[in-house]
């Protein structure tokens, strides 16, 4: 066995290989101090200071770390390991790890959370493990089942991120192995993670690129690959249904991942392949990185890691287009799926609107756009276009910027806009409604001004015109005027009042022989005298008394 020893070096803020007997004591007989990735200058020069053979320095990427929490998932990787087993075929690498803890004055290591994990590449048997790994379920196509969460997946409290030169040792190895296998080195592509390159050259050494494939379309695609294949293109693509030209083929050679973008594409109804090619280079779709989404076997997208951004915008489990397609006709729902219908409409219209190459260009800022501005210019064009609202200078931003930060400020200053001019609209009907409420003169019948009457509680009086209603609604700070006068107007209630030395204090509403409000200032139930004075009043008129006590 080969074995290696790394460890972080901070005079030269990097990790290390270390042939010292030091390096390989246990762990904890060593101290340990945080070197955090955001770090400034002089802060890491103080920790170089403490570094000996007795102290090493726990690296780890703590971010935006919330010192309101007592811990956060996070992980410091105190020193890394690289074990070779040349006869066996295998490469292990071995990492150890503390949890990082919040405190009032910064982050410490949690010497109790100590754990080390591992990964084994098993070249002779095509196999990866690793170790903690984390199974889970996911719901697709109605069906449930398990899949499992690895080193190479991102977003959980174990994963760690595996240092370059842990890396190029172990990719060395392996690519010798490969070489005495094959006799030649096979060709690996360079945008691929670390992590995910040892995993897929470990499985797939001839194709890499049909990793991603095995770990998005699962076991019924997974059990036709052959790992002696030079290229799997063929597979994916009977799979996918997709063409099998010589275009597709460089650019799956030279990006793995754009089989999966040509396969959304085609779903959304860009049938034209020369536009494909403008979109290879997209990282996500439907607000996800492409390696966190899964194809299941009826075509539909899903996601392998954590929750899924349920309502992000394109298909019925965004709320709008939910709403929307509720309404419509199931003729007009036939040319669109369920699954895509915001993508195939946004696609539609903007080849109705511009050349193709424009019109491919703005579709791919909509697509690898995830931040929260994109998602909501989205959200916005949806309800104007279905709604026929879309504006020109709305229309004009997607044409100049596509789907950005700048179009949805452009919309957002346009519905400021037409806020403050319905907000005009809305005064300037309050207050003609105000004037023409104010000149009502009330039809009063002799029964209602029968009710009128002088007593030692106070005087009963009722409202004979909207001024005095509107007067009457100013004093007991409440919406008689606004509510009641067109209704005592339409003669289906009367409203009545309680003054006590020329003050009143309590608004009283007569309908259908009954009193049915009876409150005082601002709607404040009436207690004591006053309520007694209303009983009193109401069962003299033979009126039922309702109010709530």
């Amino acid at each position: 066995m080969e074995q290696s020893h790394y460890y972080f070096d901070g005079k030269y803020r990097s990790w290390v290989e270390c042939q010292e007997p030091w390096i390989e004591k246990d762990i904890e007989k060593f101290s340990l101090s945080i070197v955090d990735k955001g770090m400034g200058e002089r802060q890491l020069d103080a920790l170089a200071e403490l570094q000996s053979p007795d102290h090493l320095l726990a690296y780890v990427d703590i971010g935006d770390f919330d010192y309101r929490y007592s811990c956060v998932y996070k992980k410091a990787a105190a020193r890394w390991r690289v074990q070779l087993y040349r006869p066996q075929k295998t490469a292990i690498i071995l990492v150890d790890v503390f949890s990082v803890m919040g405190t009032p004055d910064g982050v410490e290591l949690h010497r109790r959370g100590s754990k080390q994990y591992s990964l084994r590449l098993n070249y002779g048997k095509w196999q990866y493990t690793a170790i903690p790994s984390k199974s889970d379920q996911a719901e697709s196509g109605g069906s449930v089942f398990n899949y499992k969460y690895d080193w190479t997946d991102e977003g959980f409290d174990f994963s760690v991120e595996i240092p370059q030169i842990v890396t190029d040792k172990v990719m060395a190895f392996l690519k010798e192995l490969s070489q005495e296998e094959f006799g030649f080195v096979p060709t690996v592509p360079t945008d691929m993670p670390p992590a995910r390159l040892m995993k897929y050259f470990t499985q797939y050494p001839l194709d890499v690129n049909v990793g991603w494939y095995v770990d998005m379309l699962g076991y019924d695609f997974s059990r036709h690959i052959i790992r002696t294949n030079d290229s799997n293109f063929d597979l994916i693509c009977d799979y996918l249904k997709l063409p099998k030209t010589k275009g597709l083929q460089k650019a799956y050679r030279e990006n793995g991942r754009s089989l999966v973008v040509c396969f959304f594409l085609q779903k959304i109804g860009i049938d034209d392949i020369n536009l494909w090619p403008h979109f290879y280079d997209i990282n996500q779709l439907l607000g996800q990185k492409l390696d966190r989404l899964g194809i299941d076997r009826f075509g539909a997208f899903y996601k392998r890691q954590g929750a899924w951004w349920r309502y992000w915008w394109g298909d019925l489990s965004n709320y709008e287009i939910n709403w929307w397609w509720k309404r419509q006709d199931k003729e007009d729902l036939s040319g669109y799926d369920p699954s895509y219908v915001g993508w195939q409409m946004l696609y539609s219209w903007l080849m109705e609107k511009w050349e193709p190459l424009r019109a491919a260009e703005i579709l791919h800022s909509a697509l690898d756009g995830g931040s929260y501005e994109v998602h909501d210019c989205l959200r916005m064009w949806f309800n104007s276009y279905t709604r026929g609202e879309l504006t020109d200078d709305f229309v004009q931003a997607i044409y100049r910027t596509g789907f950005s930060k700048e179009t949805h400020d452009v919309w957002t200053a346009e519905e400021r806009r037409l806020s403050q001019l319905a907000a005009e609209q809305r005064r300037r009907e309050s207050n003609a409604r105000h004037k023409s409420y104010l000149e009502i003169e009330f039809t009063l019948a002799k029964g209602d001004l029968m009710k009128e009457e002088d007593t030692p509680q106070g005087s009963f009086k009722i409202a004979r015109n909207g001024k005095e209603l509107f007067e009457l609604s100013e004093a007991f700070h409440n919406c008689v005027f606004y509510l009641y006068t067109e209704r005592m107007n339409r003669r289906e209630c009367a409203i009545y009042y309680l003054e006590q030395e020329g003050k009143p204090v309590a608004c009283i509403e007569v309908s259908n022989g009954a009193i049915v409000q009876a409150l005082g200032d601002h709607n404040h139930i009436l207690k004591g005298e006053i309520k007694d004075a209303v009983v009193d009043w109401g069962i003299r008129h033979n009126l039922e008394f309702k109010p709530m006590s």
